[in-house]
């Protein structure tokens, strides 16, 4: 596994430097603050209010109550409109972040914080992760420089995010015992009396177990037969899409081997290699390459939201590591908004420069 990794890591590399050539023009910009901001958090204020009716209770306070209890995973409101919803915040967070950074003022900073806070409400932690990384990636393309006072305060919302993380997972998985998560997965009587406050040991297992649950996939390789079709409608294509196509066709989708029953991540590779062993590891990282490289030249021609939609392909990328970011399309399907508002803005100012052209030329 540790060959493979340096493999792919040299082959992003020598891609990223050719894509860089070909898209040299492209740097940070400053863009203008949208007229529309007030418009999209009405909009998305009443449409959660319509998905929080409908699942019939708010999660914050029915996991902290203990009127709800978390069961690996939440099939929460309207079933296509919360996926639009929330991806669309994702998305419009890390929009909102870019026009602050442009022009910092308090009033962008609160509507920053009204897009994040949905995801609290929510007890959806891994959503609150994905705004804090996609911020911290438009923030370090904007850097010119790098200076000891910019690297302590990254490192304070580091800690303060991972403590966030565990925290809210207790709530979510524990009733906000803080010593359950650690003792289920069998720490030492010496780890939960040390200095260190368990709550980031969620952030120590959600780094280390994807990794983990992968090599142990491998160790315990068996003679599955290989199924391309399945790796193909199960992995490549976003969950969504899959899901119906797999039910349409009887293909069963598969499960890997996990470490522990509650650590439910395995890498962007579990799954293929479950599919098709070395050669669907192989053939996932060449489609995730592919794709992510020709998102990249295409979102950089968008001058107002091409920043947005860099920072979240390198999430997609970053968070690889935990789950696959193509077919889970909590962390794919928002790459699309930037896209169809860029194709959107640009029909306007066509439309526009045929009008302008069609009055001067009647002004003759």
């Amino acid at each position: 596994m540790v060959e493979f990794y340096l493999f792919s890591f040299g082959i992003c590399l020598i891609i990223g430097l050719i894509t860089l050539i070909k898209r040299k023009n492209f740097s940070y910009h400053e863009i203008a603050v949208s007229k529309n901001n007030n418009k999209v958090i009405v909009l998305v204020y009443c449409l959660y209010l319509i998905d929080m009716l409908y699942a019939g209770y708010i999660p914050f306070f029915a996991f902290s109550t203990g009127e709800a209890s978390y069961g690996g995973s939440i099939e929460y409101g309207i079933p296509v409109l919360h996926v639009i919803l929330v991806t669309f915040n994702l998305f419009y967070a890390l929009y909102i972040f870019h026009q602050y950074l442009s022009k910092p003022t308090k009033a962008l900073l609160f509507k920053f914080f009204l897009f994040l806070f949905p995801f609290v409400i929510l007890l959806q932690r891994s959503n609150i992760m994905y705004i804090i990384i996609g911020c911290f990636f438009i923030y370090l393309l904007s850097v010119k420089s790098i200076s000891l006072s910019k690297v302590f305060y990254v490192l304070v919302i580091a800690m303060f995010s991972f403590y966030a993380f565990g925290y809210l997972g207790n709530l979510r998985s524990a009733k906000g015992d803080s010593t359950f998560i650690p003792m289920s997965s069998g720490v030492t009587d010496e780890f939960l009396k040390s200095p260190v406050p368990n709550e980031f040991y969620w952030g120590y297992l959600y780094i280390g177990s994807p990794l983990a649950n992968l090599q142990n996939n491998i160790n315990l390789a068996n003679d599955k037969s290989v199924d391309y079709e399945g790796l193909t409608i199960n992995e490549f294509i976003p969950d969504f899409i899959g899901k119906r196509l797999s039910a349409s066709l009887s293909i069963k989708k598969r499960a890997f081997e996990q470490i522990n029953p509650f650590l439910n991540v395995g890498t962007i590779y579990s799954r293929p290699y479950n599919y098709a062993g070395w050669n669907g590891i192989i053939l996932t990282f060449l489609y995730f390459i592919t794709l992510m490289n020709i998102y990249y030249l295409t979102i950089t021609k968008s001058y107002t939201y091409g920043i947005s939609g860099v920072a979240m392909m390198f999430v997609a990328i970053a968070l690889a590591n935990f789950e696959n970011t193509i077919q889970y399309s909590a962390y794919s399907f928002q790459l699309i908004y930037p896209l169809i508002l860029s194709a959107i803005k640009q029909y306007k100012q066509s439309i526009k420069s045929k009008k302008l052209v069609l009055q001067h030329g009647s002004s003759f």
